[in-house]
């Protein structure tokens, strides 16, 4: 299990970058060579020579970039994941990633304080008030000389229980009016234009087009003589085809080409037509 991306982010916010090495208990003093370290010697964000034993020691004077210090801080985010999940494991506590979010995030800070039997077993136990006692227990003595953990640990606790503003949160309820029972959505105008409203299809009744039309009568005609019988009905649904005879409706117009090379062609198409369908009332 990694730590979400959300709770980087809030890890970041939480330990504001720094660039040069600092002594934590004094933050904003500038370390010279040779001061004594009253709290610890902190980089970047919030990273100190505890957080791994592989990387190199931090010193007075050192320095990094904020990029770099986004790499360091996912590096110590996961080397206190293995710590979380091995204290898990320990006392056999299946982790959910919003719980593991928060111990990350608060071994971080205090790790001795979090490994405790009592809050693994509460966290075992699920007693939301014995977890929230203890949990606030890891920062009582240090709140005097560093007051911004109460607010860390409320943050962790929010997080332990699910219960921090997520930056994908969304209101499902946004202000939008229930619709009507008779609502029947359309289309919404843009810049209260008007909606375009397109005409019905016209009648096709050029002559290529009608004689398509009496091709397909004529075929239609020549199966009068075969209707289909009663097991042809059940298997198919549907009775013989019907040829409905020619009306005023269906008298054609010729179509004119806009070159003698096109009328032409299209003159000769027809009489094709006509005479295929011509053929099948023979």
């Amino acid at each position: 299990m990694e730590v979400s991306p959300p709770v980087i982010e809030i890890i970041q916010e939480e330990e504001v970058f720094k660039g040069t090495a600092y002594d934590d208990a004094r933050p904003d003093y500038v370390l010279k060579p040779g001061d004594k370290i009253i709290g610890t010697l902190t980089i970047g964000y919030g990273h100190t020579n505890a957080a791994r034993n592989n990387d190199e020691q931090i010193n007075i004077g050192d320095t990094v970039t904020e990029e770099e210090a986004l790499e360091i801080l996912k590096l110590d985010i996961a080397e206190f994941g293995k710590y979380v999940t091995n204290r898990a494991n320990s006392f056999e506590v299946n982790l959910l990633q919003p719980q593991f979010d928060a111990l990350v995030m608060a071994s971080m800070n205090r790790d001795a304080k979090m490994s405790g039997g009592p809050l693994w077993r509460a966290i075992k136990s699920g007693d939301e008030k014995k977890i929230r006692e203890i949990w606030s227990s890891t920062v009582e003595k240090s709140l005097e000389k560093y007051p911004g953990l109460e607010g860390r640990k409320d943050k962790e606790l929010e997080i332990f229980f699910d219960s921090y503003e997520k930056p994908e949160d969304i209101d499902e309820d946004r202000g939008i009016p229930e619709p009507e029972d008779n609502f029947i959505p359309g289309p919404i105008p843009e810049n209260n234009i008007p909606p375009t409203v397109v005409p019905p299809p016209t009648e096709d009744t050029g002559v290529q087009n009608m004689i398509w039309t009496d091709l397909f009568n004529n075929l239609s005609n020549a199966f009068i003589d075969n209707p289909r019988t009663a097991r042809e009905r059940e298997l198919f649904g549907r009775t013989s085809i019907r040829y409905n005879p020619p009306t005023e409706k269906d008298i054609s117009e010729k179509i004119v080409y806009d070159s003698e090379e096109k009328q032409i062609i299209g003159d000769n198409y027809t009489r094709l037509l006509q005479a295929i369908s011509q053929g099948f009332m023979r």
